[in-house]
């Protein structure tokens, strides 16, 4: 049991004939919403689609859909469990009890889903998370607050980024896995959506992680500007000197951070043969104003020369890595880096 694959399920309207689409989707849904066509929506069209995946006690799930308006749901077995909504797309205006609210791309929405609430959608690409309310039962004051709870847009990228990542590994994991991924998912909501220092703990090693990615993909995107360093990225990022430091420890501290995925960059860019600029104007794009010295922190880094690395790419060669490169390294530079322009 613990060895097989997380369960999952996916409903796509385009595979019902196109007059019961919405009715198939509005079954599909019913122990949580009562959805009924917008009248903005084109007659006669509707599409939908949603891949969940069952993890025990919660349901996560990625879902695209047309304009729609939601209610309570009115079905005998309606659930009241607290759903989470990571709006990628799309969004909604409606009211949530006795708030009048309006998502937006990139909001998290937090519903109480006992609690009244009737929304009006133009259209959405959704991650959500159904968690039953016992999940909460030890933060009593999470339950009283939930619905339609703001969250800020840092904690609401933060919660997005982790979802996001989750729904990509779990086609991945095995349902012995199921029980902590659940809880860790718990855990990272109360973090983001409430001041929960306890929570906050239990899942440091996970926002570290979501944090230490964010930084890196930030800095491959600003590696050819000068002003890439630590200050910078605490600006942009909203963390400390002292968290980017501690987050990249690992990586030998920031600066050498930057010159490693400046180097990384700078050599896919010798391993492309339709790249025309000469290896001192790639070193002057990313960050290596004196050539000499760039070339030194180049072989030191790799075992070999520049020059070499572009002589063996046009002659299609395979390049010798670094002794501390291991292969898998290496595919994974070429996955993430890709073409630099």
């Amino acid at each position: 049991m613990g060895t097989r694959k997380i369960p999952h399920t996916v409903f796509d309207s385009r595979f019902v004939d196109e007059p019961d689409g919405f009715d198939a989707w509005r079954q599909s849904i019913s122990p949580v919403f009562d959805v009924t066509p917008w009248r903005a929506a084109q007659p006669g069209v509707f599409r939908a689609r949603t891949e969940a995946y069952h993890l025990g006690d919660i349901l996560i799930g990625a879902t695209t859909t047309g304009p729609q308006r939601f209610r309570n749901a009115r079905t005998p077995d309606r659930v009241d469990h607290i759903l989470v909504q990571a709006h990628q797309t799309g969004g909604y205006v409606g009211r949530l009890g006795e708030e009048d609210k309006r998502v937006t791309p990139g909001d998290v929405s937090i519903i109480d889903l006992a609690r009244p609430l009737e929304t009006y959608s133009f259209g959405a690409g959704i991650i959500s998370v159904l968690l039953p309310r016992d999940a909460f039962a030890h933060r009593p004051e999470f339950l009283n607050g939930a619905h339609g709870v703001p969250l800020d847009p840092a904690r609401s990228n933060f919660l997005t980024d982790y979802l996001s990542a989750l729904v990509r590994r779990l086609p991945s994991l095995t349902q012995g896995e199921a029980p902590e991924i659940s809880r860790i998912t718990r855990d990272m909501i109360l973090a983001c959506a409430m001041p929960d220092l306890d929570a906050q703990a239990r899942v440091e090693p996970q926002l570290d992680a979501v944090m230490r990615d964010r930084i890196k993909r930030h800095i491959d995107r600003s590696l050819g500007s000068p002003e890439l360093g630590v200050e910078t990225i605490c600006k942009t990022m909203g963390v400390s000197r002292s968290r980017l430091y501690r987050l990249l420890e690992s990586e030998g501290g920031v600066a050498r951070c930057i010159q490693r995925r400046r180097l990384l960059r700078v050599r896919a860019c010798l391993e492309d043969p339709a790249e025309q600029r000469s290896i001192g104007e790639l070193a002057q794009a990313y960050g290596f104003p004196n050539q000499a010295h760039f070339t030194r922190r180049f072989r030191a880094a790799f075992e070999v020369s520049p020059s070499e690395v572009r002589q063996r790419a046009a002659e299609g060669a395979p390049v010798v890595a670094a002794a501390e490169e291991p292969p898998l390294t290496q595919w994974i530079r070429q996955l993430t880096l890709g073409n630099p322009r």
